[in-house]
This record gives C-alpha cells, sequence and structure tokens, in this order.
C-alpha cells in the first residue's frame, strides 16, 4: 500500500514537473535568442550585456542538463525538484540585475517561479521559494543601487511590494494546488473502484447459469457470455444476431406484455425461454436491448423435483390404500380358482387376475418414479454403454440378429448417470420390441458437427406413431397399447431431462426413431 500511494505521488507530480522544465527550456531559448536577436536597440540585458549572455548560455545548458537528469534525480526524491527552482530564482536573478533591475520587465518571471513551486515541491516549500525570491530582489535592488550610485540604495518600496506579491503568489497557488491534488485523488480512486466494479461484473456475468446477450439497433452482439454461447452456438461479439432470436424480438416488441413462446430445440441447442428488456444508456439513439436465455431443460429440472416431491407424496397414499386392498383381491382370486372347475369362471378369474397384475405394475413403477434418487452425472463413452446394452438383450434371451448397433469409434463421452442411462435404453428398446412388429431394431450415434453435441438414435421398422398420438406420447399414463401402463416413454424423458438432456420423436419411414441429444460433455450439472 505504501509503494502504491508513492507511485500515485510520484505519477501526480510528474505533470506538473514536465511542464515546468519544458517551460524552462522554452525560457531559456528565447530569452538568448532575444537577446542575441537585437544587437542595435537590446531589448534585454542593456545595463551588463556581457552578464546577461552568459547567464544565458549557462542557463540553457542547465535546462538541458535537466531533462537529461530528470529521471535519476526526480524519481524516488521530493526535495530534489527544489534544484531547479532554486537555480532558476539565482538565474532570473542575475538576468534581472543584467537587464536594468527590477524595474525590468523579467521580474515577472520571478512570478512564474513561486508559483511552479508552490505547485511541485511539497510542505512549505514554496513559501521558503517565496522567501528566497524576495531575499534575492531585495539584494538585488541594494546592489544595482549602490552600483548606480543611487541617492537612498536601501529604499525598498519596490521590493517589498513583489515580496508581498511572491507570498500571495504563493499562498493561492498552493490552495489551488491541494484541492485539485485531492480532486484527482479523488478522481483517481474513484476510477478505481469503477474499474474493480467492472470487472465483478463481467465475472458475474460470465459465470451465470442465464445466457446474457446484448444487442443494439442494428441486431449487432455487443456482449455475450458463456452461458449464451453454450446455448446458442455461433452467437459472439460483434456478430449479427441471429434470425430466430430476431424475429423473436419482433414478437416482443409488437405485444410486449403477452407472454412469449419459446423457442424450439434442434440438434444446434436445447430449447430456450428467451427475455428482452430494453437497456436504458441515457441516449434515446442507442438503446441496447439485453436478452436473458433459459435452458428449459434446466427449469424443467427444477419444476420436476417439485413435481417428484409431490409425486412421492401421493405414490405413498396409493401404495397403502391401493396395494393392501390389491394383495386381498388377488389372494382371494387364487383361492377360488383352486375350487372353481368351471372353464368359464376360470376365464373370468384369469381377467381379474391379469388386470391385478396391471394396476400392480403401475404402482410399482409410479413408486419407482418417485423414490429413484437423484442424478449422479459422470463422464461415459457411448460405445461402451451401448455395448453393455446389448450384452443385456442377448441375457434376456432376445434375438442378437435384431438389435444392431453402429456406433463410430471416435465419439465424445456424454455426461449422464450411468444407471439411469441404461434403464432408459432398456425401456426403449422393449418399447422398439413391442411396437416394432419384431422387425430389426438400429442403434445409431454421432455427434452435431456445429454444437458437438453428442446424440443416440434408437429406431425401429414398425408401423409407427399415428400423427395424433405424437403430441401425447410423453404424457403420463398415455398409451396405444392394452397392456401397457403409459408410463415407460414419460419415464424415460423425465430420467433424461434430469440429467439435462433431451428425448424426442423423430418421424420415420418405416417405423419410429427415438433421439437422445445429451448435454454438452465439458458442462458440470449444478
Amino acid at each position: 500500500m505504501i509503494d502504491n500511494a508513492r507511485t500515485l505521488e510520484d505519477n501526480q507530480l510528474w505533470t506538473p514537473i514536465r511542464v515546468y522544465t519544458a517551460y524552462r527550456i522554452l525560457l531559456a531559448v528565447l530569452l538568448l535568442v532575444v537577446f542575441l536577436a537585437s544587437t542595435e536597440a537590446p531589448m534585454l540585458g542593456q545595463f551588463n550585456p556581457s552578464l546577461f549572455l552568459y547567464t544565458s548560455v549557462a542557463y540553457v545548458g542547465l535546462t538541458f542538463m535537466s531533462v537529461l537528469l530528470k529521471a535519476p534525480l526526480y524519481r524516488g526524491r521530493p526535495l530534489m525538484p527544489l534544484v531547479p527552482v532554486l537555480s532558476d530564482v539565482l538565474v532570473l536573478t542575475l538576468l534581472i540585475h543584467a537587464s536594468g533591475g527590477i524595474e525590468s520587465n523579467l521580474t515577472v518571471l520571478l512570478l512564474v517561479t513561486v508559483a511552479a513551486a508552490s505547485i511541485i515541491l511539497p510542505g512549505r516549500l514554496g513559501l521558503l521559494t517565496a522567501a528566497l525570491a524576495t531575499f534575492a530582489v531585495m539584494f538585488e535592488q541594494v546592489y544595482f543601487a549602490l552600483q548606480a550610485a543611487a541617492d537612498d540604495p536601501f529604499q525598498m518600496t519596490e521590493s517589498g511590494t513583489l515580496g508581498v506579491a511572491f507570498f500571495a503568489v504563493a499562498l493561492i497557488t498552493r490552495q489551488v494546488a491541494q484541492r485539485l491534488a485531492s480532486s484527482e485523488q479523488l478522481a483517481a480512486r474513484q476510477h478505481g473502484a469503477i474499474q474493480h466494479l467492472q470487472a465483478l461484473n463481467q465475472q458475474v456475468v460470465e459465470r451465470m447459469r442465464t445466457g446474457i446477450l446484448v444487442f443494439n439497433t442494428d441486431f449487432t452482439i455487443e456482449l455475450c457470455n458463456r452461458s449464451a454461447q453454450e446455448l446458442f452456438p455461433g452467437t459472439a461479439e460483434g456478430r449479427k444476431l441471429p434470425s430466430c432470436l430476431t424475429a423473436h424480438f419482433r414478437q416482443w416488441e409488437a405485444a410486449p406484455d403477452e407472454q412469449l413462446a419459446p423457442l424450439a430445440a434442434d440438434r444446434e441447442r436445447p430449447a430456450l425461454d428467451a427475455r428482452f428488456a430494453l437497456l436504458d444508456s441515457g441516449d434515446s439513439h442507442n438503446t441496447s436491448v439485453i436478452v436473458f436465455l433459459e435452458d428449459r431443460a434446466r427449469l424443467m429440472q427444477e419444476v420436476q423435483q417439485l413435481k417428484l416431491a409431490s409425486l412421492g407424496r401421493m405414490s405413498a397414499t396409493i401404495a397403502h390404500e391401493i396395494r393392501n386392498p390389491l394383495s386381498a383381491i388377488n389372494h382371494a382370486s387364487q383361492l377360488l380358482e383352486e375350487g372353481i372347475a368351471s372353464e368359464e369362471d376360470k376365464k373370468l378369474l384369469g381377467i381379474i387376475q391379469k388386470h391385478v397384475a396391471r394396476v400392480n405394475g403401475i404402482i410399482t413403477d409410479i413408486l419407482g418414479l418417485s423414490r429413484r434418487q437423484a442424478s449422479s452425472a459422470e463422464k461415459l463413452s457411448l460405445r461402451q454403454i451401448v455395448g453393455n446394452c446389448v450384452n443385456r438383450w442377448r441375457e434376456g434371451g432376445h434375438d442378437p440378429a435384431l438389435l444392431r448397433a453402429m456406433i463410430p469409434d471416435k465419439l465424445p463421452d456424454v455426461r449422464f448417470d450411468v444407471r439411469q442411462l441404461d434403464q432408459v435404453l432398456d425401456n426403449l428398446l422393449g418399447n422398439a420390441l413391442r411396437h416394432g412388429g419384431g422387425g430389426k431394431i438400429d442403434i445409431t450415434a454421432g455427434a452435431h458437427p456445429v454444437t458437438g453435441l453428442p446424440w443416440l438414435k434408437i429406431r425401429d421398422y414398425g408401423p409407427g406413431v399415428a400423427p395424433e398420438a405424437v403430441k401425447n406420447l410423453f404424457e403420463p399414463f398415455f398409451t396405444t397399447s392394452r397392456e401397457g401402463t403409459g408410463l415407460g416413454l414419460f419415464l424415460c424423458r423425465e430420467l433424461c431431462e434430469s440429467n439435462q438432456a433431451r428425448l424426442d420423436h423423430e418421424a420415420a419411414d418405416p417405423g419410429a426413431s427415438f433421439v437422445i441429444t445429451f448435454a454438452h460433455p465439458d458442462r458440470v450439472f449444478q
């Protein structure tokens, strides 16, 4: 802190010292040039030309020497500027004497020296300079009067008046210099605080999970944080706003109070919620717009936690209120079956047992959904995951020739809970087996060329999904099969969203495809 304060003080002094040094050089050269140019009717040095010439030449040499020595002399030595000030007082006194005494116009130059000393010298050294200048003009007046054989050589009225002027200039200049120095220090502290606040704001914006975009009236992006670049690939400062965001902004501009529909997901980015707000910069001709981008998958994940908590309480009640009577019904039907010989009655009991098993399966699925543990994502190899899935397919007694896995060698890792990903793949394969007509099933994988997001596709070659059923495909308890519970695809999407991935249905001819688009492999879930 001491070194910083000293550096700040040096920087504050260097500018006045530079100005004063330039003034001294200009003054010395100008005095010498004026003296040499006026040979017939000298304007300066008329009382003692030789003294004026030698003093002017020496003054020029001293000023140029001070320029060469100012760095090693001045830095870290607050009293060193006193040397050129005292030399100026001495030189100017000699030049005043050579030009006819204190009645010469050169006397005014001493006022400039005293004023400069009050600015560049610390403490009361400015008043010391004023006192030395006063003594110098008094001595010069007495000495000049003695040389000129004046009647009263000790008449000090003019020199005394000059002395009063020297002290007045020193006091006034010192007050002004102190105020300027205080203002400069305050400005420097405020500048440092603003820089610190700006750096802090930049760090906060960069580390926000919400994507932040700022664009101007020309739809040129002025600011784009890291989250916005991840959520909306291709955005960067200086580029044009993407066309879909521009169209979204036009909709908001036309009706700012209405709720905007989310931006649909594609292979490059997830589904996004975009909110706009005008950034008031005080200039009505240069209004910027700020865009807040939220990943709907993350929002859905937060909503899912609340939903699962409510579902857990409901499922506990269902298990207590329904499962026990259901077990009693199933047990009673089995007892009745032992004493009944009629085939029709046995058929009816079989229907009862079948639906009891279906209701029990629904309860089991709901309990499994509500009681499952939170996702513990880790980096996984898609090739290894699919290989394990194929092994489970074979161990389950299914025909190995029906399942074809085509996974490239070089694929980015995915970030997913390994148990949950196995469950999703098993459910999707079982769904493809049931609805695919017993035909072949393909598992393919890849990575998007722009975003680098890995994806995995499971396709069957059955009749596909009816168009009217597509919109309800992932809703709970929606099923197109009499034996289904309607929770399989819903559970798969919930598991994907809890790992910030997406599960989408894609039409295929023939058959149907379900595509898992994983989050960026380097993205850390929070």
